[in-house]
């Protein structure tokens, strides 16, 4: 049985998924200790509950309170860690030495990350607001290394896949056929597309490839592609280890370099991961280089000496 009644349930259920409008309050310190449950030893409050939220990746923050069973789970999780805490501190558990350490371990931990967040935060925000800098090093960059940007030839088609059931090609032949013959009567192809085509993505993208090299495609279904030559032509079906194929070109792009508008985004995307990163080794550096750092060398060796003692067979004290 649930540790949370439902009435304090469903409360916190409304005040999860209209957070975004009340981070006002929030701030006033008033909703923010509204009780999501309590009992005689433990009280889990809404700020409790956003700080947990606060711990879980950007990208799915917004999906523990969407789902009312799975919001209903993870607050009787933390209400359940709650009340066990609250249990340990009953039974002084708090006071033991290591678990103590442990504990202050962990809440480094936390700050630990906080700091990294916060550097990677100010390095990005550093390298946008020198966003000219860094595109005149795109820029040099993509000069030097022009051949590292060569394309081959590449088309752009659409495609509609008909799957072969209970290898009944004649049967799967005659689809495609009567799917094609609706095509070339003027049918719109994104929409036969939907209605038809057993490719799993379609529902996506209508059946669009967008530009592709030879190479990536199904041997067959490249030769066809690439050699159709007018936008807006229909082929015959085409048979490949998938299915047949009814293929509509699109255009195509000769072989040359990209252009550096088209590397661009890769190129700072690349510069930004590394000024990131190089803010990260700074801070590392400043701590091992710090001129009041001390480092115990002989306690280091007797750790590993007296660890490996242990592991050796024979040893009372080995695992």
């Amino acid at each position: 049985m649930s540790v949370i009644p439902k009435k304090l349930f469903l409360r916190a259920c409304a005040l999860a998924l209209f957070a975004p409008f009340v981070a006002g309050v929030y701030a006033a310190g008033t909703e923010a200790d509204a009780v999501i449950a309590e009992s005689a030893h433990a009280r889990l409050t809404l700020a409790d509950y956003e700080a947990e939220v606060a711990k879980l990746a950007p990208g799915i923050r917004g999906e523990v309170a969407v789902n009312q069973v799975r919001l209903k789970q993870y607050l009787d999780n933390l209400f359940i860690a709650r009340s066990l805490a609250a249990d340990a501190r009953a039974a002084g558990l708090d006071k033991d030495p290591v678990l103590a350490r442990q504990i202050a371990m962990a809440v480094d931990k936390l700050l630990a990350q906080a700091q990294v967040d916060r550097i990677e935060a100010a390095a990005a925000t550093a390298f946008d607001q020198s966003a000219e800098k860094y595109t005149a090093r795109a820029r040099e960059l993509y000069d030097v290394n022009r051949t590292k940007y060569n394309v081959p030839e590449r088309v752009k088609a659409a495609h509609i896949l008909v799957k072969i059931d209970d290898g009944n090609k004649a049967a799967a032949l005659t689809k495609a056929t009567e799917i094609r013959a609706r095509l070339a009567a003027g049918a719109d192809f994104a929409q036969v597309a939907r209605e038809s085509s057993n490719d799993p993505t379609v529902s996506k993208n209508n059946g669009e490839l967008g530009y592709f090299e030879a190479k990536t495609m199904d041997p067959a279904f490249a030769a066809a592609a690439f050699a159709m030559t007018k936008p807006g032509e229909i082929s015959a079906p085409v048979l490949t280890s998938f299915g047949y194929h009814i293929i509509l070109f699109q255009g195509r792009r000769p072989a040359g370099i990209r252009t550096f508008d088209e590397v661009k985004p890769e190129l700072m995307a690349d510069l930004k991961g590394k000024a990131v990163a190089e803010a990260k080794a700074e801070a590392t550096r400043r701590i091992f280089s710090d001129p009041t750092l001390k480092v115990d060398v002989e306690l280091i060796d007797r750790i590993n000496a007296e660890a490996v003692a242990r592991s050796k067979p024979g040893n009372p004290k080995a695992p």
